[in-house]
């Protein structure tokens, strides 16, 4: 009999679904709307390659660094239209220059979320921006694998369970690929978006529909979301940003996250990246203007520090470890589960609730100072004075000064 990773444990990486060659698994969602694996038994020949592969079940420690080299870096061509300094489009510009294929996770036409793969610079732009929703993998291992076996390059980014499970299912490495995990907080479900965006389309009767979401603009380092109505882009704050403030509480993810085995050192991927929190506010200062984003690159093995001296057209400075660790706890250790997570699920999941419902009942909204602080400098067009005279005071205080 199969036994596959248990429902708390499994992480959708999809790799089982990908390996079986009787097409005996699919994914399916859960009450939560999770993706899980279900084995139909009529197909099924208990061959185990499935309980093989599974990363779970055959959890191998990382041929990474424990100490890796650390790097704050942006991309001179992308950092405008980043989430943060555009270090996946400098590695996927050096891959794509190759002939190669870039995977990522991209939002289609109904908003929902699934990897894909580009080839070319004009489709790189569905997979730049933060998406906090677990992508879809569909049969992109796959894609992956025919792709090296015919001598293409390619990169594939993800959460570090998807790059754990691609792994798994390659079964051996490859010179021509090259893998980037993400600092992963946890994952939402699709489920769980769909039902917001359905209760924030009450908020905006005026309009035809939500044609898009920016989790992050593009334009700034960490100003809040916007939604895109009728084609134009809109902020959104408070109650009509609950998603986000569920997300940043560690409220809805999957139950796996709260465990996560790859939310460590060595880290699963080539490179890891990440916004670059914090930076020049613990230790040794940093003088630059940060307001366009700083991504943090940490090289996990010598193949990913291979690719990163290709790299074009991008500003690179070596940084200490500690410091890239600071506030970015999640590349170290998994987030804590919270205690009304499963309700806070099924309220987002219930259609007659709405979303100042959810607020009063679970007070998710974020009412401190400097939330408010944040909210009106992004209404009143000065975020980013705001938030340089915010890092000069920080540094300032951390280095006693």
């Amino acid at each position: 009999m199969i036994k596959l990773a248990t429902k708390d444990k499994c992480t959708g990486c999809a790799a089982c679904y990908n390996v079986c060659g009787q097409n005996a698994i699919n994914m399916e969602a859960d009450c939560e709307g999770f993706l899980l694996p279900i084995i139909d038994g009529n197909k099924c020949i208990e061959c185990h390659l499935c309980e093989k592969t599974c990363p779970i079940l055959t959890s191998k420690s990382p041929k990474s660094d424990v100490k890796p080299k650390t790097y704050a870096l942006w991309s001179l061509m992308d950092r405008t239209v980043s989430s943060s300094g555009g270090a996946f489009s400098a590695f996927s510009r050096l891959i794509l220059e190759r002939g190669g294929i870039v995977f990522g996770a991209s939002f289609d036409g109904d908003l929902k979320c699934k990897h894909v793969g580009v080839t070319d610079i004009e489709g790189l732009k569905a997979l730049r921006g933060s998406k906090y929703v677990q992508s879809n993998i569909g049969d992109s291992f796959q894609q992956v694998k025919e792709s090296l076996r015919r001598g293409k390059y390619v990169l594939f980014c993800g959460t570090p369970c998807q790059i754990a499970g691609l792994k798994a299912y390659l079964r051996k490495d490859y010179d021509r690929l090259l893998t980037l995990d993400l600092a992963c907080h946890g994952v939402p479900s699709q489920a769980v978006f769909d039902a917001y965006i359905s209760k924030l389309s009450l908020r905006f009767l005026e309009f035809s529909r939500i044609d898009g979401f920016e989790f992050r603009q593009r334009d700034g380092w960490g100003k809040s979301p916007s939604v895109s109505l009728d084609g134009k882009l809109r902020l959104i704050f408070g109650k009509d940003n609950l998603y986000m403030e569920a997300f940043d509480r560690s409220m809805m993810f999957r139950k796996s996250c709260y465990s996560c085995q790859f939310a460590q050192l060595p880290r699963v991927g080539d490179c890891s990246i990440a916004d670059f929190w914090g930076i020049g506010r613990h230790g040794k200062p940093f003088k630059h203007n940060i307001t366009q984003g700083v991504s943090l690159v940490m090289v996990n093995n010598e193949k990913g520090m291979l690719f990163l001296n290709e790299l074009k057209d991008v500003f690179i400075e070596e940084r200490n470890l500690d410091e890239a660790l600071i506030e970015n706890h999640n590349l170290v250790r998994p987030s804590v589960l919270h205690p009304h997570r499963e309700a806070i699920i099924k309220a987002f999941l219930n259609k007659s609730k709405s979303l100042k419902d959810i607020d009063t009942e679970f007070h998710i909204v974020n009412r401190n100072i400097k939330s408010i602080i944040k909210e009106y400098a992004t209404k009143w067009h000065v975020f980013d004075f705001t938030k340089s005279i915010y890092n000069m005071i920080l540094t300032k205080v951390n280095s006693g000064g």
